[in-house]
């Protein structure tokens, strides 16, 4: 199954269901279901209760597609890494 455009399935399917993808693209294919008014819900909430700082701003469409872009080079590079991986790192990281 070959996910393209914000998580939209070339074969059917629903995003984010037994398909490789980076984690920019798992989380763009999230935020393709979320409501808009939802997204803006989850980022008050997180800025609120998690960032007196925020350095984060909202991205424009531009910017994730560039930064989603950046990210599918790296991967093309060989630059990814498996998300198994990845998650067992940041589990053992911040004992999780």
């Amino acid at each position: 199954m070959v996910f393209s455009e914000l998580g939209k399935s070339e074969k059917g399917g629903t995003p984010m269901q037994g398909v490789n993808m980076s984690i920019k693209e798992a989380n763009i294919a999230l935020l393709s279901v979320i409501p808009e008014s939802k997204q803006k819900q989850i980022y008050m909430y997180l800025s609120n209760n998690f960032c007196e700082e925020n350095p984060f701003k909202p991205l424009s469409s531009e910017e994730i597609y560039a930064e989603l872009e950046e990210s599918r080079e790296c991967y093309k590079r060989g630059e990814g890494e498996n998300f198994d991986d990845a998650l067992d790192e940041i589990s053992a990281k911040y004992g999780l």
